[in-house]
């Protein structure tokens, strides 16, 4: 009798509208979270309660995965009086919880020699586990590709990392700041099940529904 070919199970995706933070108090024990902390300008708080903001979201997002598990950030600094850098701080959140920085890769927002008033023209996508391998090498300075609205993630990245992450055994993405759900949505693009959360409502409909061709 000639073979029945399996059909491929969907992905699951999960998106919820709910503050991240307590969220993430009470739900832990996550494959990946691969996720990006609000700018402090989407927040609206001054300066040193952004660095708090910033210093307990990065916290619990560590907290909340798993010790073989993966922790990844796509953040951009600002200028601001200077300069903000948003990676030293949750690298110094990770020193505090004993996680190591497995890899830190650059994510180009524009072409070499841009400038921008009021950001740098990269951004940086760092990756945290207490026991987790790093895993099967990948660029390290890598394009961001599309993205849905200003502060997202750009598909070519998030492509980049879900994969590196599929080939390390991950079978589920969180992403506690979904915005309009690209994470997700290449989640749905390697077969993966994934969660996303958002305060706004208005992102997280889009978020259940975005979709990318792979």
């Amino acid at each position: 009798m000639p073979r029945t070919r399996r059909r491929a199970r969907k992905a699951r995706r999960t998106v919820l509208c709910t503050d991240a933070l307590p969220w993430l108090e009470r739900h832990t024990g996550h494959d990946a979270i691969v996720t990006s902390i609000p700018d402090m300008s989407e927040v609206g708080l001054k300066y040193d309660e952004y660095i708090a903001f910033l210093r307990k979201a990065a916290r619990l997002c560590l907290e909340a995965t798993k010790s073989h598990g993966y922790t990844v950030f796509l953040q951009t600094d600002r200028k601001h009086n200077g300069w903000l850098d948003k990676s030293y701080y949750i690298q110094d959140e990770a020193q505090k919880l004993g996680v190591r920085l497995l890899w830190h890769k650059i994510v180009l927002r524009t072409d070499p020699g841009k400038t921008d008033l009021y950001r740098p023209t990269y951004s940086h996508m760092l990756c945290f586990s207490k026991d987790a391998a790093i895993g099967t090498p990948f660029p390290d300075v890598m394009e961001r590709g599309s993205i849905s609205y200003d502060n997202a993630f750009g598909v070519d990245a998030v492509k980049a990392v879900v994969g590196h992450l599929k080939k390390q055994g991950v079978k589920k993405i969180v992403d506690v700041f979904v915005g309009s759900g690209t994470t997700l949505a290449v989640a749905s693009i390697f077969g993966l099940d994934s969660i996303g959360l958002d305060i706004d409502e208005a992102q997280c409909r889009k978020a259940r529904i975005m979709t990318l061709t792979s």
